[in-house]
């Protein structure tokens, strides 16, 4: 009987310690689900959004290269602005358009702020105070619309019609993330004075640049002149020891290492000359913004 009650015992222990296993399975799906049920409250879901980077110069086709240089978005006028430059190629008749991502199907009103030398500082008015993201688009536009004849081929009537293209295009499309964008927190726009200073401040870098990237290229021309006149001087060296059929072969060479060493001073004289036009603009940039500061 001892034995019998021992394994009735022992058959309703381990019925119990299945049970608990059960219900301890039970428990982890049930709040696995209910986790993933409320995860959106406290996991934060971040949307991959375009964000075009400043002072990267992006090419074009026609319009050549354009670079955002300054970007500032202000919460209290419900503005932002954005300085855009032209590089090279024709920067005329260009229009702009700008959608958030909170009204989408609504376009905004932008406004030319100030324009100089290739630098546009638009204004887009009216966003949302969570207007997410920003589509900026850069549009070349002919001052006459074209038009083209249109024969229909199916009717009898031998008479033509025309067709009006709105001739503008696309050019590029700058994007902006309220997130990684400049924000003046209870500040107003600035002026066009204001605009003017900022442009005349970037172009002079932009100059400056320029004349350090001139500087670098003469310095790598004579490296490589004095590399070639090297060449050139162990060459006639050689000349010494060498049959009159080898002598043929080295004045060859000779005569070519002497056109790479024209071409280097060509270089370094085109540069330098160069950097005389860019200093003479420096000056008058710093000239400028002495009158701007008087105004």
């Amino acid at each position: 009987m001892a034995f019998k009650k021992q394994l009735e015992d022992y058959r309703f222990n381990l019925r119990r310690k299945q049970s608990w296993k059960y219900t301890a399975i039970l428990a982890f799906f049930f709040l696995g689900f209910l986790s993933l049920l409320t995860s959106k409250f406290y996991i934060h879901t971040d949307d991959r959004l375009y964000h075009t980077k400043m002072f990267e110069p992006i090419s074009t086709a026609g319009t050549g290269n354009i670079t955002l240089e300054e970007r500032v978005y202000y919460p209290t006028a419900h503005a932002l602005d954005m300085v855009v430059k032209i590089d090279q190629g024709e920067d005329e008749n260009l229009s702009f358009s700008a959608m958030e991502k909170a009204n989408p199907n609504v376009k905004l009103p932008v406004k030319v702020v100030y324009e100089d030398e290739g630098y546009y500082v638009v204004r887009v008015n009216n966003l949302s105070p969570h207007w997410e993201a920003l589509a900026f688009d850069l549009y070349q536009k002919n001052e006459e619309k074209e038009t083209v004849n249109v024969e229909d081929v199916t009717s009898d009537s031998e008479t033509d019609s025309t067709e009006e293209i709105d001739a503008h295009a696309l050019i590029t499309t700058l994007y902006s993330d309220q997130r990684k964008t400049k924000s003046e927190e209870g500040k107003g726009t600035k002026n066009k004075q204001e605009y003017a200073l900022l442009v005349n401040e970037l172009e002079k870098d932009f100059v400056k640049k320029k004349m350090k990237n001139y500087e670098k290229e003469i310095t790598v021309e004579a490296k490589h002149k004095r590399q070639t006149q090297q060449e050139m001087n162990e060459l006639q060296r050689d000349m010494k020891y060498q049959v009159q059929e080898e002598k043929a072969d080295t004045e060859s060479k000779i005569a070519m290492e002497k056109d790479a060493i024209q071409s280097s001073d060509e270089s370094i004289q085109l540069y330098k000359d160069e950097q005389k036009i860019l200093q003479e603009k420096l000056k008058k940039l710093n000239e400028k913004e002495q009158d701007l500061v008087m105004k």
